[in-house]
């Protein structure tokens, strides 16, 4: 009978890493040993010593007051913000103008049309009912406002988080770097950068699209980075012996394997970004969010509902047109 034998310089590796971790583990709980005596001893209390805590709120107070008096005379927003700002809102202005031209007939064809296209029939009629009925209650007009800042805060965030991904997904350094930027970006609640955003663009639309990139963009970073990461590596091998450049690796092998992972980033991207509208629509988002915003303060159900309908609606025809893309890929 064959038996398997565990080379010798394995084992010792395994015993070297094994002796280091306990090592470490000692250390520690040495250094706690003797520190956790001395800082009770130190700081006396079952709450937090005050001596320890911290005061942000007069240096993020000084920020806020220094932003707000050169917001109109410093060349940093007149030169670099006011041509984003500019930027976001001819861009939506255009995208609304563009929908309005079509009317509800054009809309409504092309959404159906696209569907068709992608999914078949079944999705084409789920897409037609979808946008009449968002006409039928009334909301035809916010929901084509909401619907243009979506398409030019989803276009922003995909590019933002494509950038990102590729980044990440080519680079170990720069993945570990970017880990916790996009971890706050996501988890950051909304309401705690709406008033910096606010601060620098103003009540209105681009505050609105920024805030909604910066919510949107990580799931599809995050996608884009494991979709290039988890590219076949005999793809790779072959490629690579072919003696492809980095440059035709990434454009010929890498970006065409991880199309499904960035499909699905532009999914939850957008899922992300409908999902502000509500909130972006307290800093000037306008839309069918701000019909919801003010039917809530006003405690006005049915109008609540009305407006909420048409964004499930959105949600849903989106949801279902780009996964049926991802599936095709």
């Amino acid at each position: 009978m064959a038996t398997l034998s565990v080379p010798a310089s394995r084992t010792g590796a395994d015993r070297l890493l094994r002796s280091r971790a306990l090592g470490k583990l000692l250390l520690l709980a040495l250094v706690a040993a003797v520190l956790a005596p001395w800082a009770a001893a130190r700081w006396p209390g079952a709450t937090w010593p005050h001596a320890l805590t911290v005061d942000l709120t007069k240096p993020l107070a000084s920020a806020g007051d220094w932003v707000i008096d050169n917001r109109d005379s410093h060349p940093l927003f007149l030169y670099f913000f006011g041509y984003i700002s500019n930027a976001v809102v001819l861009s939506v202005r255009a995208v609304y103008l563009t929908l309005l031209a079509a009317g509800w007939t054009g809309v409504t064809v092309f959404g159906a049309l696209v569907a068709w296209r992608v999914a078949g029939v079944r999705l084409a009629a789920g897409t037609a009912a979808a946008l009449l009925a968002c006409g039928a209650l009334g909301m035809w007009v916010p929901t084509m406002q909401t619907l243009a800042l979506m398409v030019v805060a989803v276009l922003a965030s995909v590019v933002l988080g494509t950038l990102l991904g590729l980044a990440a997904g080519l680079s170990d350094r720069l993945e570990r770097a970017l880990r916790p930027v996009l971890d706050t970006m996501q988890v950051l609640p909304a309401f705690a950068y709406l008033l910096p955003v606010v601060l620098v663009f103003g009540i209105g639309v681009p505050a609105a699209v920024l805030a909604t990139v910066v919510y949107a963009a990580p799931p599809m970073a995050r996608l884009t980075s494991l979709g290039l990461r988890s590219a076949d590596p005999g793809v790779m091998e072959a490629v690579e012996s072919l003696g492809a450049t980095f440059r035709q690796r990434l454009l010929t092998a890498r970006l065409p394997l991880a199309r499904k992972e960035i499909m699905l980033g532009v999914n939850q991207t957008i899922m992300m970004a409908l999902s502000m509208a509500v909130i972006a629509s307290m800093i000037g988002a306008g839309g069918l969010g701000d019909r919801v915003y003010q039917a809530l303060a006003s405690v006005d159900v049915g109008a609540a509902l009305a407006a909420g309908i048409p964004i499930v609606l959105l949600a849903v025809v989106l949801d279902r047109v780009t996964a049926a893309v991802g599936e095709r890929l």
